[in-house]
């Protein structure tokens, strides 16, 4: 699988995970993501900020889209570990295709950022 192709499967967990706010809200998302200097292009490569955007816009509503999210990334990428926050199941993920360099550095920042609320 390219790297395009692996960050449109992506994107696309992302997007059916987002879909539980409906169309209209999910553009809405989009919107502050890029006002916030996030494209949905970026987010793959970025799942940090994109929590974190989220948290500014949702609050701990942030907890449940993530939730959901992972529920998609892991179905889709047959990721058989319980719980995980985005960046930990993203790193797990781009292990698996063999992206390892980008994982450990995903990883690394994943650890950094232990502090924060996640979804178990």
């Amino acid at each position: 699988m390219s790297e395009t192709d692996f960050k449109s499967s992506i994107m696309k967990c992302i997007d059916s995970g987002l879909d539980v706010l409906g169309d209209v809200s999910k553009q809405v998302v989009y919107s502050y993501l890029a006002q916030n200097q996030l494209s949905k292009e970026m987010i793959p490569d970025e799942p940090w900020k994109f929590t974190e955007t989220l948290k500014s816009l949702f609050g701990r509503g942030e907890e449940v889209l993530e939730k959901t999210i992972v529920t998609e990334l892991k179905r889709t990428f047959n990721i058989t570990s319980g719980g995980g926050m985005l960046v930990e199941i993203l790193a797990a993920v781009r292990l698996r295709k063999g992206s390892v360099g980008q994982g450990r550095e995903i990883h690394g920042l994943t650890r950094k950022s232990r502090g924060s609320v996640g979804v178990s």
